[in-house]
């Protein structure tokens, strides 16, 4: 029986093996070829040409065309395109996006895209056996992500934003024309919202609002939020809850609040929240004639401090550290007025510089430098008298050209300050009086309206008003830091600079 068995057991083994040989033989008969596919070429309008990468602007239909081959023939190819909104890259470069959605089933690609951004657009080409697939990003932009921004007002009280729209940085400004200043993109963007009054404008830097921009406006006694790429208006915020009868006039951001000053010198503080200003409001005590935003460093990153002079009681104070608990400067004022302030020196340790003359006495000026302050959480030691506090007296030969009314512009570059006055730009090395100023006047009949300094420190944008011009009343001047040489200018190309600054894609 045994050997039965396994005469039985190497029959069926071999009878295995041959039917094994007959399937690895030479036949086709079991196999079935597939048609594998590959995208050959992707193009359109706006696709660079690494075909990885393409630029669209918001709300314009853009077109992608996909072509593919399939090895063989006769059977039909079909299209899928999807996308997502990428919210952020990790530190690895890779996005972190929206779930992607279908948007087309077309060969070729037609899409308004609605928001301001990058997006990741996947195309499937697939047909029976299987799919291939094409990743590529899209940029949308709507012309207002980088460029030199300027607010302003005509005669009756009507505001508009001028903007110079750039491609990849400042300087590219001192390419630019005239004719490259759009006189009024609020009223093309915004045709809803009718800006009047306006008086200020700022770019929340800390906080859930980080780069929005706000605009004021006093005679709506409210602030606008704009998208920080579109410039399109995302809310009306009203300014009411902080004081019945508000009168607004300037706002400086302060970590997540915003503080308000009123044209009584007033200045109200309030949480900006997802409905408006929150009703706990703070900062009501600090009255001044002036509110500047004072920028430092936390984490890494700039924030914003208002700072206010008020000479009614002799003192300049602060308000913004966590405890929302006001510091100022005691009696190191006493007897004096406050002509203007700023901040200088480093980015995380900047000291506050206060020019101050006596009441009676025009024949001399004083200028106070506090210790450099390296904690923002604690403001106290913005006026302690400690390692690299300085105070110096100065004698005038002549009448002080500073005065409440002048921008005071710190450039770290060459450590220096620019101020203005009438028609003229002072290049102020504060560590040495004032006898040594450089200075320069403006071409033509403008007064100097606001200042600001581009990103490198390179150069001074400086706004103007000329009141006799015909047309559109206001210009902008560029002049480089080193030594206010006037590199660019830009005539008529606004109503009357109220602020201005350069904003860079966020």
């Amino acid at each position: 029986m045994k050997k039965i068995s396994i005469r039985l057991l190497l029959l069926l083994l071999g009878v295995s093996a041959g039917m094994v040989s007959c399937i690895h033989d030479d036949t086709t008969g079991f196999v079935k070829k597939i048609s594998e596919i590959t995208i050959t070429k992707v193009s359109g309008e706006g696709v660079d040409e690494d075909k990885k990468y393409a630029v669209a602007e918001v709300m314009v239909p853009v077109r992608i065309e996909a072509e593919a081959e399939q090895t063989l023939e006769g059977y039909e190819l079909s299209y899928e395109w999807k996308t997502g909104f990428i919210k952020e890259y990790d530190r690895e470069g890779k996005p972190q996006m929206d779930s992607l959605g279908l948007i087309s089933e077309s060969k070729i690609l037609e899409h308004s895209f609605n928001r301001v951004g990058e997006f990741l657009v996947r195309l499937r080409v697939y047909n029976e056996f299987g799919s291939t697939f094409y990743y590529m990003t899209v940029e949308v932009k709507a012309g207002m992500e980088r460029g030199l921004m300027v607010l302003s007002s005509d005669d009756a009280g009507k505001g508009s934003l001028t903007f110079c729209s750039v491609e990849r940085g400042a300087n590219e400004l001192l390419q630019a024309k005239a004719e490259d200043f759009e006189p009024d993109a609020w009223a093309r963007i915004n045709p809803d919202y009718e800006l009047v009054g306006a008086r200020d404008m700022v770019v929340m830097d800390f906080g859930n609002y980080k780069n929005s921009v706000f605009v004021l406006s006093a005679s709506r006694q409210c602030m606008y939020e704009l998208d920080q790429n579109s410039l399109l208006v995302l809310r009306k915020i009203d300014l009411t809850i902080l004081q019945k009868d508000i009168k607004p006039v300037a706002l400086v951001p302060c970590r997540m609040n915003m503080a308000v000053m009123t044209e009584a010198g007033q200045v109200v503080c309030s949480e900006l929240g997802q409905f408006g200003l929150l009703d706990d409001r703070w900062g009501t005590k600090m009255k001044g004639i002036k509110l500047y935003q004072g920028v430092t460093m936390l984490d890494g990153g700039p924030i914003s401090i208002p700072i206010v002079a008020d000479n009614e009681n002799e003192r300049v104070e602060v308000y913004g550290n966590i405890n929302k608990t006001p510091v100022n400067s005691g009696s190191d004022f006493q007897g004096r007025r406050i002509v203007n302030f700023a901040l200088v020196g480093f980015p995380d340790s900047r000291s506050l510089l206060v020019v101050s003359e006596p009441k009676n006495n025009p024949d001399k000026v004083w200028v106070t430098i506090y210790q450099p302050m390296f904690n923002v959480d604690y403001y106290d030691e913005m006026f302690k008298k400690e390692s690299g506090y300085q105070e110096n007296e100065y004698s005038l030969s002549a009448p002080l050209t500073l005065d409440m009314q002048s921008d005071m512009v710190y450039n770290r570059q060459y450590n220096v300050m620019f101020y203005n006055r009438g028609n003229t730009v002072y290049r102020w090395r504060y560590t040495s009086g004032f006898s040594d100023s450089h200075q320069t006047s403006l071409p033509g009949n403008g007064e100097i309206t606001c200042m600001a300094e581009s990103p490198d420190g390179e150069y001074l944008y400086v706004g103007a008003y000329d009141a006799a011009a015909a047309g559109l009343k206001g210009s902008v001047y560029i002049y480089t830091t080193k030594d206010l040489q006037l590199v660019k200018s830009f005539i008529g190309i606004t109503d009357k600079p109220l602020k201005l600054f350069y904003k860079d894609k966020n």
